[in-house]
This record gives structure tokens, sequence and C-alpha cells, in this order.
């Protein structure tokens, strides 16, 4: 596919819809996507390729800017924190909406292409990715306001969510999330394997736009989350493994996370982060406020069947978060 990379004059450029660019939007540099080989694609971006050094994380027109240059300044604090990911260069217009020019870092495929193409990776693969989400959790923030809580979003996405459940169940929702420790420690938000790279010996993590600060759980909810919802369909197209492998990506993850065999053991964090994880597929309208209303009905309906007729099996996995998963400032 030949590739094309323009610059244009954006000072007349508007955006969707009858709204003029704010003033200080008006002379961002602007490129065209027309020809370049697209990277990846998610829920709000598509990636595509400018040039041997840079790429564009090109957003939906429903990204609001503020959120757009949030993910920039936190993708530049990881770094500045040793985490493993791609340098943000600047903010641009691309075609009909904003994007972000970042540090090319190919050739490098996700965790879950590079597991699906070589399963015999598996092991070394997973041994990695959960390295680098124990290094992440071990990355003490010293001051509050460099990254956002998560604990707060949860909580807001919970309070969002009252319109779709009744007031026991939001009652439920709100009283776990409450329970969760408070943490300095550097929280992901969308760990998994389409978010961590491959690149030779060496994984980068993408898609700074949930990162924060909080509890380890709200990272082991995700992987209990993918494991779980894996199974359900309409639900599958946006994991980078088939079932089957995503439920042992996960226990192999859960237990080099926590360097045990022991089944008893197992069994108490299976629960744990599945319980969280079902509180995280509960929210999941409201953390991707775009989707559609039959994928909406599927997590509402399953926090129904799965998370809200066991309430007291749920709050009891607040009493391990303590215990399992001590502070490491501590």
């Amino acid at each position: 596919m030949e590739q094309r990379f323009e610059i244009e004059d954006c000072s007349t450029l508007k955006t969707t819809g009858d709204t003029e660019l704010p003033q200080a939007e008006k002379h961002l540099r602007c490129v065209s996507t027309e020809g370049c080989p697209i990277l990846g694609a998610g829920r709000s971006a598509t990636v595509y390729w400018l040039d041997p050094e840079t790429v564009v994380k090109e957003y939906d027109t429903h990204v609001p800017l503020e959120r757009i240059r949030r993910e920039m300044e936190l993708s530049r604090k990881a770094f500045a924190f040793g985490i493993p990911t791609p340098t943000p260069f600047e903010l641009v217009r691309a075609d009909d909406s904003y994007g972000v020019v970042f540090e090319q870092i190919a050739p490098a495929v996700t965790v879950g292409s590079a597991i699906t193409a070589h399963p015999e990776r598996f092991d070394e693969l997973t041994g990695k990715f959960t390295a680098l989400l124990k290094q992440i959790h071990h990355t003490c923030v010293p001051e509050k306001d460099e990254f956002p809580s998560e604990k707060d979003h949860w909580l807001s996405w919970a309070e969002g969510m009252r319109p779709y459940y009744s007031e026991d169940e939001t009652g439920l929702l709100l009283k776990m999330l409450q329970g969760i420790p408070e943490r300095s420690t550097i929280v992901h938000c969308d760990f998994h394997e389409n978010n961590v790279m491959v690149r030779g010996d060496e994984l980068i993590l993408i898609d700074m736009s949930d990162i924060g600060r909080g509890h380890p759980i709200f990272d082991l909810a995700g992987g209990a989350f993918r494991a779980h919802v894996s199974r359900i369909p309409g639900r599958q197209a946006h994991h980078g493994l088939p079932a089957e492998m995503m439920e042992r990506f996960w226990d192999t993850v859960l237990r080099m996370y926590f360097e045990t065999e022991d089944p008893e053991k197992i069994k108490k964090l299976q629960d744990m982060c599945l319980a969280f994880g079902l509180v995280r597929s509960a929210l999941f309208p409201m953390k991707h406020v775009q989707i559609g209303e039959k994928l909406r009905q599927i997590h509402i309906d399953d926090a129904r069947r799965n998370l809200f007729p066991r309430k007291e099996w749920a709050l009891q996995q607040m009493e391990s978060l303590n215990v399992v998963l001590p502070d490491v400032q501590a």
C-alpha cells in the first residue's frame, strides 16, 4: 500500500459540526492518513504508520480534546517514572479529528498476536507480561497530583450507572469500590494482551489514557474481566486471544504475579479478582459511553446474573485485598 504523509494549513479547518476550532487549536499541524497503513484500532482511536520514525493515533470525533491532552501528559509522566511506553511528540489535526504523533516502535506486535502466532513462546511472553505488570504496581508516585485516582474514576462510573441499576445494585458497587484501600502506586487500568507490544526481547506499554494511581486490584480486575467475558457471545471481538487461551493466559498471569502453585490460594485469588472483574463489567457501559445499546445490555445482564445475586460472596472478597496485596510502601 502506498504511504502518504501530508501537512496542510489548519487555520480554517473546523471540527465536525458547526463549532469552529478553539483559537489555540487553529494552528495545529495537520496530517493526512490517506494511504497510510493501519497498525491497530480500538474503541476510540486508530493508529496509522506515518513514516519510519512516527505513528499517529487518530481519535474518534467523540473523544474530548481534554482527554487527548491528558493521555499525552500521562504518557510523558509514566515514561519519566520508568514505564516503557512510546514518547508522544505533538498534538495534530488528523483528517477530521485530533491525533497525537508518537515515536515509531515497529517492528512490534501485541502480546496477544505474538502468543497466537508462536504458542511455544507462551511461558516466556506471559512471564514478561506479568513482570511488567508488577513493575508498574511497584512504582510509587510521590505526589497525588502526578496521576489521577483510579478509585475516583470507578466511583464516578458507578454513579453514572444509576439510571440502569436499582438502589441496592448501585449500593453494592459503591460499597465494594469504597472498600478498596488507597495506594500511591501506578495502575494502568487497561493492561491487557492488546495494549502491551513485543519488540525483540522487550515489552512496550501503549494506550495510556486510563493510567492513574491506585490499588493493583484495578488492573487485576481487568484480567479477570477479560477472561470472564471472553465466553460471552458478542464480547470476543476485541480480544487478542480465543476464549480457551484467554483463560489459560489469565490463570498463568495470576500464578506468576503471586508466585504460587497452591490450589487453595489460587482459588482465593481467582475469586477476589473475579469479584472486582464483575464490578468492572457492570461499569463497562459508563467507561465506554460510546458503545451501542446491545453491548450495554450485555454488561447489565451480566452484572444481574453473576454479581448482584452473589452479594455476600462479593463483599467477602474485599477482605482479601490487604491480606494478599499489601502496600508496597508499608
